[in-house]
């Protein structure tokens, strides 16, 4: 069973990889990145495009391998008190990508706030958000505050924003936003065919040598899961 109410419960009581070759689908963010997205998930009891996982992040040899927690998941290689970290992740239609940095020619320049420029992605695609959930649950209850806010996580655009480059000052923002984009009319009937979050981290995390994803699933990147370890 998934849902807001459901993780929300577990992470109260608990308190405080590695590639199978499927095509990876997941948003990583790098420093001032903001992504702007409609989620697929309501955050309702029993939504699977919603749900909580633990995954092993380790060291093996020249290789950052990711591994995911799960009783069907062979895990003897992992180092000995490596311990996995908590996450949330739910699908989300991703209309676009602000970065601050130009890494794609296709990347389309306009102006941000005071002026500066910016660069745009256009995704307009479904994928994979993706987080830890932060200290003291920071960041999860920015989500949980969104669900309250909108009686549901799929009734507007949110944004996503993440600040800084290192373990000890990395932070994310998550807020709902005024804009009126929704998924496309076309697009809804793709919902059904997603693969329940469990499910997607299952079969791209369930054993064997991670590849090097790219930045929201857009070939032409070239950002790392270790940007999203923090």
């Amino acid at each position: 069973m998934s849902g807001i109410g459901r993780i929300q419960e577990a992470r109260e009581t608990r308190g405080q990889g590695s590639s199978n070759g499927v095509p990876g689908r997941e948003v990583w963010f790098r420093d001032g990145d903001q992504a702007f997205l409609s989620s697929v998930a309501t955050g309702e009891e029993g939504d699977t495009n919603l749900d909580d996982l633990y995954m092993y992040t380790y060291n093996s040899g020249s290789r950052w391998v990711n591994l995911l927690d799960d009783p069907d998941v062979d895990k003897t290689g992992i180092p000995d008190n490596t311990r996995p970290s908590h996450k949330f992740a739910f699908w989300a239609y991703v209309h676009e990508i602000i970065h601050t940095e130009k890494r794609n020619d296709d990347w389309e320049v306009v102006a941000g706030p005071g002026g500066k420029k910016v660069y745009k992605e256009s995704i307009n695609d479904f994928r994979i958000i993706s987080l830890t959930f932060g200290r003291s649950d920071y960041i999860w209850n920015q989500l949980v505050d969104i669900y309250n806010d909108w009686n549901g996580l799929n009734k507007g655009v949110m944004r996503i924003k993440r600040t800084g480059t290192g373990m000890f000052d990395t932070s994310y923002q998550l807020a709902g936003t005024a804009r009126q984009e929704e998924i496309p009319a076309g697009e809804e009937g793709k919902i059904a065919d997603l693969p329940t979050v469990k499910e997607y981290f299952k079969s791209r995390y369930g054993g064997q040598t991670m590849q090097t994803p790219s930045l929201a699933g857009v070939a032409t990147s070239s950002t790392t899961d270790t940007d999203d370890l923090f």
